[in-house]
């Protein structure tokens, strides 16, 4: 009886010494999960804080590319205007450059101005 009741006790201290065991590597789990968290979270910041003068300076492209779009159609149609007063027909090639300023206008730089404008930093 004395001998199974040492092999208990011997049993007892081998299960508590493993239970510490697990419990600090549960710590060390925690303690890398949450460096791991700050580092991400610091690079993310960073890259943040990159992006901000980034999407101004494509905002501000944006809206010089559109002003420099609405000043140059007129001087087309100025054009397009003098050729049917001599009678002479518009180059297609003319043609299609304003309806081209005409479409990015529409399309693209509209869609992009929107785009940045609704991005919020």
């Amino acid at each position: 009886m004395n001998t199974l009741q040492n092999v208990y006790d011997r049993l007892a201290d081998k299960t508590e010494l493993a239970k510490h065991e697990v419990n600090l590597g549960l710590a060390d789990d925690v303690k890398k999960a949450y460096a791991d968290a700050i580092n991400a979270r610091k690079k993310s910041f960073d890259d943040y804080e990159k992006l901000r003068p980034i999407v101004a300076l494509a905002l501000k492209n944006q809206l010089d590319l559109q002003k420099i779009n609405e000043d140059a159609i007129p001087i087309f149609t100025k054009f397009e205007l003098a050729a049917k007063e001599l009678g002479i027909a518009v180059p297609k090639e003319i043609l299609d450059q304003k309806k081209n300023l005409q479409d990015g206008l529409k399309g693209g730089i509209a869609v992009k101005i929107k785009t940045l404008q609704s991005i919020k930093l």
